[in-house]
C-alpha cells in the first residue's frame, strides 16, 4: 500500500514538473502589448500624433524598449516578448495638432497582444474621441493551381460604412486590423471577377479568410 502511494506522488510530482516546464515555455513565447492605430472621424490616419505613456506610481516603470514607436503599418507599438508583462498602473496621453488631447489608464495584458483604433475628437467639435478593439482578419489568395496571388486588394464594408482595405503579397497573403462585426468582403485584381463574402462575421482575435480565384473565368461582359 506504501508503495503505491509512493508511485502515485513520484506521478504526480513528474506531471507538475512537466506542467510547469510547458507553462514556463509559452510563457517565454508570449508576445504582450499593444497596437494602436490613430485616425480622424473618417478613418485616416493622423499624421505625427505623438503618444506618451507614463506611470501612475514611483514603483511602476516603463521600459525603454516597450515605449510607443511608430510602425511600418501607420500604427503605434508598445509591445515586449520577454515572457512577463510590465506590472503597474499607466497613462496613455495621445496628442496631434488640430485635435484635443486624449488620455487613458491602462494595463498590460497578461501574454496578450491586442490591437485597438483610436480617433480623435477635432478641436471646437462636439464628436466624442472613440477608442475600439479592433481584431486581425488574414488569409491567403491562390488561383486554380494552388499558386500564391498576389497584388489582389481585399476590402471590408461594415454596415456603418467604414471600409478597410489592404493588398495580398508576393506570396499570395493578406491581413488587416478591422473591428468585430457583419461586414462585405470583397477581393478584386484586373485578372479576376470580383469575388464577395456577404455578411462575413469577424468574431475571433483572429479570423481566417483564405480566398480562391479562378484565372480562367472570363470577367462578365458590361451591359449596354
Amino acid at each position: 500500500m506504501n508503495t503505491l502511494k509512493r508511485l502515485d506522488t513520484m506521478l504526480a510530482l513528474v506531471i507538475l514538473a512537466l506542467t510547469f516546464s510547458f507553462s514556463a515555455q509559452a510563457q517565454e513565447d508570449c508576445l504582450y502589448g499593444f497596437k494602436i492605430y490613430v485616425r480622424d472621424g473618417t478613418g485616416k490616419r493622423i499624421e505625427n500624433a505623438k503618444l506618451e505613456a507614463s506611470s501612475l506610481a514611483e514603483k511602476d516603470k516603463l521600459p525603454d524598449d516597450v515605449k510607443p514607436r511608430l510602425s511600418y503599418s501607420g500604427a503605434y507599438v508598445m509591445a515586449g516578448d520577454e515572457g512577463t508583462t510590465v506590472k503597474g498602473n499607466f497613462l496613455l496621453r495621445v496628442s496631434a495638432e488640430g485635435f484635443e488631447t486624449y488620455e487613458r489608464q491602462f494595463n498590460f495584458p497578461v501574454c496578450e497582444f491586442q490591437i485597438f483604433e483610436l480617433k480623435l475628437r477635432p478641436k471646437d467639435s462636439a464628436t466624442k474621441a472613440s477608442f475600439e478593439r479592433l481584431v486581425n482578419l488574414h488569409g491567403k489568395v491562390f488561383d486554380e493551381e494552388m499558386k500564391p496571388f498576389a497584388n489582389a486588394k481585399v476590402q471590408a464594408t461594415f454596415t456603418d460604412g467604414r471600409s478597410y482595405q489592404t493588398i495580398s503579397n508576393a506570396y499570395g497573403y493578406y491581413e488587416f486590423d478591422v473591428p468585430e462585426g457583419v461586414a462585405n468582403i470583397r477581393v478584386t485584381e484586373s485578372r479576376i471577377p470580383d469575388i464577395v463574402f456577404d455578411n462575413f462575421k469577424i468574431e475571433d482575435i483572429n479570423s481566417v479568410l483564405n480566398v480562391p480565384v479562378c484565372l480562367k473565368c472570363k470577367q462578365k461582359e458590361p451591359k449596354n
